[in-house]
């Protein structure tokens, strides 16, 4: 039985690539700040993402949280993975009180936007 070289590199890049060390994670990355306006007027920022607190499922049911607090985490933590520093304008409704879905249960549906910094240069 013999062994075709390019079997062997093939063999050896991908042990080689397993053997790879990717640094860790940035875990110590502070929460993503939340503004109900925008105090970031006249400054430059790029826009992550317009986010809201919403699954796929809203099509048939509002994406809804029994606290504000519950629902501003899940957009944190959405914000979080566009590598955004802050969330503006954001505003939540109580949907468990409103015109149209009268509910004893508090149901918070809440959205903003996502933004990116400028990084100093230096």
């Amino acid at each position: 039985m013999r062994i075709r070289p390019s079997l062997l590199i093939a063999g050896m890049v991908a042990v080689a690539s397993g053997c790879a060390s990717t640094p860790p994670a940035d875990t110590a990355r502070a929460p993503v700040q939340v503004y109900p306006n925008n105090p970031f007027v006249g400054k430059p920022y790029d826009v992550a993402g317009r986010i809201w607190t919403g699954t796929s499922k809203t099509a048939y049911r509002l994406p809804l949280f029994s606290t504000k607090e519950e629902a501003i985490a899940s957009m944190q933590n959405e914000a979080a993975s566009l590598n955004a520093d802050a969330l503006i304008s954001v505003s939540c409704l109580d949907e468990g009180q409103s015109t149209w879905f009268k509910s004893n249960d508090p149901g918070f549906l809440c959205y903003g936007v996502a933004i990116k910094l400028p990084r100093a240069q230096g």
